[in-house]
């Protein structure tokens, strides 16, 4: 009995079977190669992560340590002399300084604390040098001045090498956008607690993604719907879109050292140490009235002692005519015999 052979056959089969073995190892390959660069993507990320976590606990300690006493203010770099001004992308770094030393009859007498940037212990940031050549760039200004450079701090590790920076932006020295316009509908007491509400910027003179939208008298009526939204931007980034407006970034970074929203702070004394005076009492407690009552609070002409360290050095050293023992009291003086 014949049987019809194919000759080549196995040989056929065989290599089919190796081309599709070496389909898959390269696709295997591709895929564990593909896999690994995600791994090693995620690994330099997470570092990344990590390094801006800690420059950020770094920042926000170097702030506490140094601003955080009430004895101390802050300012732009741009403040500086011109004869030692700072550098071209160090001009809005914030410095700090202490005021327990300071005298009104020696302004130049300061002491200095610190620059609020990423620095080295080794070589404290100086405002006045020309930046490095490995500065990072936190900050693109409308031009080389606006902008922002800050050292960069090289970590040494056994596993790897990494980076960071940081820069302190202060936002007391920006005008805040925020509007609190509230609800004034009682007659005559609706004008008092308008002029008790804190004022609000001009928009109109900021030009930007307000250009053609602000009607006078600024209300959230009349014409000022976009009010209403501005109150839901978190950031200035949502300015432009609250106030509906289209691409605003030029607009952002020429005003982005001089607004900002919804900052806050304490009202504290920087020479004295904690809150400040409170100047309304000068208005609510002088007059017949509060000196004759016997159940007022102290009255504010008679106060000694009460805020200067046991000395009242604000008072007349004589009554005020026909003020009945009242002395008259200085609402501010430069330094003390002024």
């Amino acid at each position: 009995m014949k049987h019809n052979k194919q000759p080549g056959f196995a040989l056929v089969v065989t290599l089919s079977l190796v081309i599709l073995l070496t389909v898959i190892a390269v696709g295997l390959l591709a895929l564990s190669s593909i896999t690994l660069r995600q791994t090693k993507q995620g690994e330099a990320a997470a570092q990344a992560r990590a390094n801006a976590r800690m420059a950020l606990m770094l920042a926000i300690g170097e702030l506490q340590k140094s601003a955080g006493p009430d004895q101390r203010i802050t300012a732009a770099a741009n403040i500086l002399p011109a004869t030692k001004p700072a550098s071209t992308g160090r001009e809005q770094w914030i410095g700090v300084w202490d005021t327990r030393s300071y005298s009104p009859a020696t302004p130049d007498t300061k002491t200095f604390v610190r620059w609020l940037v990423s620095a080295s212990p080794a070589a404290p940031a100086d405002a006045t040098a020309a930046p490095g050549s490995d500065d990072v760039l936190l900050f693109t200004g409308k031009d080389a001045a606006s902008s922002v450079k800050v050292p960069r701090i090289n970590i040494n590790h056994i596993a790897a090498n990494g980076s960071y920076a940081y820069w302190v932006s202060d936002e007391g020295l920006k005008a805040d956008l925020g509007w609190n316009e509230g609800d004034f509908t009682a007659g005559e007491n609706a004008q008092a607690a308008r002029l008790a509400a804190a004022p609000g910027p001009d928009y109109g003179s900021l030009g930007g993604p307000f250009t053609g939208k602000v009607a006078y008298p600024i209300t959230k009526t009349a014409g000022n719907s976009w009010l209403q939204n501005l109150g839901k931007a978190l950031s200035m980034a949502d300015v432009p879109l609250a106030a509906g407006a289209g691409n605003q970034g030029d607009w952002l970074k020429t005003m982005g050292h001089d607004i900002t929203l919804g900052s806050s702070g304490v009202m504290a004394d920087v020479r004295k140490g904690g809150l400040r005076r409170d100047l309304s009492l000068a208005f609510e407690m002088d007059g017949a009235a509060d000196v004759t009552a016997t159940s007022q609070p102290t009255k504010f002409n008679r106060q000694e002692g009460e805020f200067v360290g046991g000395n009242d050095r604000l008072a007349a050293p004589k009554a005020a005519h026909g003020m009945g023992g009242v002395r008259e009291r200085f609402l501010y003086r430069d330094f003390r015999n002024s």
